[in-house]
């Protein structure tokens, strides 16, 4: 009879004598477990060869139902992420430690994996070298950081079996046993031996004696072994705040933790002693994020660890930045890169304080060139500071005598940047003036710009002076138009071109361009600004006149959509119009039954140009309106406007005797064909009677 598979989480694959386990812990509602995705479930308590790898596959996953992150507001939405989580599994006596697993492709060791294709973050401290067997006790340990919750970590370990050496039979149970803060539990046991399948066990379970806490895992579980197998003990229970005694038994002589199991049931018996607790608690000095609330205050026996909240100094929470903790208790480690602070904690209770700080940024100003007034540094504006977002009024030109202030190269206003922000700006002695032009034109203008589509400017600079300028500044105001690179001119900023020195009498072209969007209709009045212009003669730039030059397009993304159809509504195949820009229907725009990138406040003028065969073709030129907003309209039909698409049903007529194809359809073929056939009887009829007369 078939065994039914067992609901134990047991994983095992054999080949080439390689065999995987998997070890469930389930904690308080923090979920660890071993397992190997890469081998399929069988039955447990199988029996495998000696002198052979056995591997386990310990896959760590973590639920985070348990965990109570701080968060900087109520209505904060965080993901979670566990503690440090310790893991130990004691390795079966007789079974010999050989490696841990570390794979190329990073599935098993210590790395994380990727679950149901997204990434999981989570990682072994220290990395694979962070996994750590202790020959002496046959302990295999570990511990896990910033699990997220519904991810795992793997690590394999692989071990080697021993030989009969005449026994008759050797079993091996394993157990592991995890914990996240005052969180414990053990696994499932899963059981393998070598030898006889049918032999005489005895058990050795574990038992609590006196008062046991709440959270305590359960005992190891009852295993069964042959008389005379060597036995190793279970090892010792970790759990926060208690002192456990060991495992001890009247049963059988224990040495070293291991013993010569005996032809009878052994039976260990432990106990737990509360520790005096003691209590750590947080607090905050001064200003705080709004809505921030410290670490609750926990308890601790002497000698845990205690975990120090993972703020960190330089975290930076809703604005403010975070100084670190302090403590006149205990000694604090400088926190090693993406690992917690740890202590051991002290007989007495420690108070950590922590200190935000409002995260601010500074505008300070400087004066460039050579020429700068001796009063310059009075001049100065003084250095402020403000938050990322904050609206920054740039501060007020200054004024020297003898002196003319060019301008700060900075917007008016402008949002405050997460980073400190310097402003410039120049000055030149008053002499004389100058007045350079500036002109601005769109390179082969289109009627409209559809999403997308360049616009193109040209910039023309001329120096009306009978000497050479410097250092000419040209602004772009609109928003959206940035400069082109060229070797004749500096790009300071997709805004601002310096234009290092232009010749008297001479001019220099700028060039720019502007990207479409997708609105239906938008005029863009584009301009830029000639803002600052120095000569060496100290002359300066006319401040009566204005230096600003502009040019006008369209942004359009204006659709037009015909339906053709029949007096019945039927569509129509094979019908086609001409689209014009000009009323005598000379600049043809394009043909079909779909006209795109139309121009806002525009005629065009629409003509069937074929038809289906069978129907009249329209007589009349149809005007196509477009108005300012992009809506079209043509007088006569319905025109439904969505979004841009503007949308018409034009029905045709049919014809009863010839179709009409746009043109004369058959009817020049038939007149043809009449003409040749009378002809043809004139043609015999002279031929006959020309027989005749010569008869």
């Amino acid at each position: 009879m078939k065994k039914k598979r067992r609901k134990k989480r047991l994983t095992i694959r054999q080949k080439k004598m390689l065999l995987g386990f998997v070890v469930a812990i389930v904690l308080a509602g923090v979920i660890y477990q071993f397992s190997s995705s890469r081998a399929q479930l069988l039955e447990n308590d199988v029996r495998v060869a000696e002198n052979s790898d056995l591997t386990y596959y310990l896959d760590v996953l973590y639920d985070g139902k348990d965990a109570e992150p701080t968060t900087s507001s109520e209505t904060a939405s965080i993901k979670v992420y566990s503690d440090y989580i310790y893991v130990e599994d004691k390795l079966p006596e007789g079974l010999i430690f050989k490696e841990f697993i570390n794979t190329e492709d990073g599935t098993i060791g210590a790395t994380s994996q990727k679950e149901q294709g997204r990434s999981c973050p989570g990682y072994v401290v220290g990395g694979y070298d962070g996994l750590s067997y202790n020959a002496e006790t046959g302990l295999v340990s570990f511990k896990i950081k910033n699990l997220q919750a519904g991810c795992k970590v793997t690590v394999g370990i692989t071990t080697t079996t021993p030989s009969l050496n005449g026994k008759e039979r050797m079993d091996f149970y394993n157990t592991a046993y995890a914990r996240e803060n005052t969180f414990s539990a053990k696994s499932n046991t899963v059981h393998v031996f070598m030898g006889k399948e049918q032999a005489t066990l005895y058990n050795v379970s574990y038992e609590y004696t006196g008062d046991v806490p709440e959270n305590a895992p359960e005992p190891p579980t009852t295993a069964s072994y042959a008389n005379g197998a060597n036995v190793g003990v279970s090892g010792n229970i970790n759990l926060a705040g208690y002192t456990f005694s060991g495992w001890t038994t009247e049963d059988a002589e224990v040495t070293d933790n291991t013993f010569v199991m005996p032809e009878k049931e052994v039976v260990f018996r432990g106990s737990f002693e509360k520790k005096p607790t003691y209590a750590v608690s947080y607090s905050i000095t001064g200003e705080k994020p709004e809505g921030y609330m410290p670490p609750k205050t926990k308890e601790y026996g002497e000698g845990d660890d205690v975990i120090v909240d993972s703020l960190k100094p330089g975290d930076e929470v809703d604005g403010y930045r975070f100084l670190g903790w302090e403590t006149t208790d205990v000694t604090l480690d400088e926190a090693k890169e993406g690992e917690n602070v740890i202590f051991k904690m002290p007989a007495t209770a420690v108070e950590l304080t922590g200190k935000f700080e409002l995260i601010k940024y500074k505008v300070t100003y400087k004066f460039q060139g050579t020429v700068i007034p001796p009063n310059a540094e009075s001049l100065l504006p003084v250095e402020k500071e403000y938050v990322p977002g904050a609206t920054v009024k740039r501060e007020e030109e200054p004024t020297s005598t003898g002196y003319r202030f060019l301008g700060w190269y900075k917007n008016e206003t402008f949002e405050m940047p997460n980073e400190d922000v310097i402003i410039y700006g120049e000055w030149m002695q008053e002499l004389g003036y100058f007045a350079p032009t500036i002109e601005k034109e769109i390179i082969d203008k289109k009627l409209s710009y559809a999403a997308g589509e360049k616009v193109s400017f040209q910039i023309t600079i001329t120096n009306t002076a009978s000497f050479a300028l410097q250092d000419i500044m040209i602004e772009e105001h609109t928003k959206g138009s940035v400069f082109l690179e060229n070797e004749n001119y500096e790009i300071l900023n997709d805004r601002f071109v310096k234009i290092p020195t232009l010749a008297a009498n001479s001019s220099i072209i700028l060039y720019a361009e502007y990207v479409a969007g997708d609105e239906i209709s938008k005029k863009v009045i584009n301009e830029a600004e000639l803002t600052g212009a120095l000569a060496e003669n100290n002359y300066l730039l006319d401040p009566t006149k204005e230096y600003k030059a502009t040019a006008e397009f369209n942004i359009a993304n204006i659709s037009l959509q015909i339906n053709k159809v029949g007096e019945e509504n039927e569509q129509l195949e094979g019908a086609e119009f001409t689209l014009y820009e000009d009323e005598g229907l000379t600049k043809k725009v394009a043909t079909g039954l779909s006209f795109a990138k139309l121009a806002p406040n525009h005629t065009y003028y629409l003509k069937e140009t074929k038809t289906k065969v069978g129907y009249v073709l329209l007589k009349d030129t149809l005007e196509v309106v477009i108005a300012e907003d992009g809506t079209v309209a043509i007088e006569g039909y319905d025109v439904e406007n969505t979004n841009g698409l503007a949308t018409v049903t034009i029905a045709n007529k049919k014809i009863s005797i010839l179709p009409n194809t746009g043109g004369l359809g058959v009817v020049p073929y038939i007149l043809i064909g009449l003409v040749i056939v009378f002809g043809g009887a004139l043609g015999v009829m002279y031929y006959l009677g020309r027989k005749r007369g010569k008869k």
